[in-house]
């Protein structure tokens, strides 16, 4: 009787013991697969750093001068005179040409979010300087290695009140023979370069800058970085990737000194500090042309530069990355 009952006794106690174990190993299974799910599913994306010339077709003829006493802004879009469509600059010379000198003239533009018209002259037309091309240098931030996605300039593509200026096409291209004019105490400075190969085409232009498509791209040799989420960042250092030669990129000291806490996206989420000594020397600071340049802290990407502050250009704005890659 108390044999039977402590072989009972060691039969239950090796069941439970069994069913321990099983559930424990069902428990790690599933967990590792879950952990492994969310990782695979992360946002990764690849820190470039490339300094890249911008060329864009704009939809409309945008004033890119400032007239005293005029009734035009810089970044006025030319939509109508005397009620004929604008669609070119040589649609506005023709109109032009046609034009009494001594009539007055009706131009519909847009400003901003506002459209409104008003009288000119032709001789107050002829003294504007418009068209519908922009061109420029910024810093490709990132590649999406599985969508091929680009992500650059890190705030929005702007002529003077026109904010973000809508895009009819665009195309980035590499660069080589890059010069620098350094920045220092009220003067941001800038990189110049020669255009090189058309790597790319846009036409998103947002508050965050310019999204669009890689033509040419291979991700072999290059890592992914994970993108962090806002909680994740730190005060204190990281690095910006920035190309600085030909055929050169370095990743550069930088200390984060404030994180805004953004619920939404906004600009300006974090302000940097240039303190890599090979940096400054080269640039003075954060030079035009840096915008887009991707911030990484340890293993993931962060953000990219997007603003100088002119008085003390080794000081800065960051534009929170997951903003970029998402709007």
């Amino acid at each position: 009787m108390y044999k039977f009952l402590d072989l009972k006794n060691k039969s239950l106690s090796k069941l439970k013991f069994i069913l321990c174990v099983s559930f424990l190993l069902y428990f790690l299974s599933t967990n590792l697969i879950y952990s492994h799910s969310i990782q695979k599913d992360e946002d990764y994306l690849i820190p470039m750093g490339n300094l890249i010339q911008i060329d864009a077709e704009l939809e409309n003829l945008v004033v890119k001068n400032f007239i005293e006493g005029s009734s035009f802004c810089v970044g006025d879009s030319i939509l109508k005179v005397n009620g004929t469509q604008v669609n070119s600059y040589k649609d506005f010379t023709d109109l032009l040409s046609n034009l009494s000198t001594k009539d007055d003239v009706a131009v519909l533009v847009k400003r901003g979010e506002n459209t409104f018209s008003f009288k000119t002259t032709k001789n107050e037309l002829e003294k504007v300087n418009c068209n519908n091309y922009i061109s420029g240098f910024a810093t490709l931030t990132y590649i999406n290695p599985k969508t091929n996605r680009f992500g650059a300039v890190g705030h929005p593509i702007s002529i003077g009140l026109a904010r973000k200026v809508p895009i009819k096409n665009g195309n980035i291209y590499t660069t080589k023979d890059l010069t620098i004019d350094k920045s220092c105490r009220g003067h941001v400075g800038c990189i110049n370069a020669v255009r090189k190969d058309v790597i790319g085409e846009f036409t998103h232009n947002s508050d965050f800058g310019i999204k669009g498509e890689i033509a040419t791209f291979k991700d072999s040799l290059l890592k992914p970085y994970k993108v962090a989420s806002l909680d994740e960042v730190k005060l204190g250092k990281a690095q910006i990737i920035l190309q600085t030669g030909s055929y050169t990129k370095d990743a550069f000291d930088i200390q984060i000194v404030d994180i805004q806490l953004q619920h939404s996206p906004k600009a300006k989420t974090f302000k940097i500090k240039v303190v890599d000594k090979d940096l400054l020397a080269l640039t003075g600071g954060i030079v035009q042309g840096m915008s887009g340049a991707p911030i990484v802290q340890g293993d993931k990407i962060i953000g990219a530069v997007s603003h100088a502050i002119e008085n003390n250009p080794a000081l800065g704005y960051a534009v929170y990355i997951k903003w970029m890659n998402e709007n």
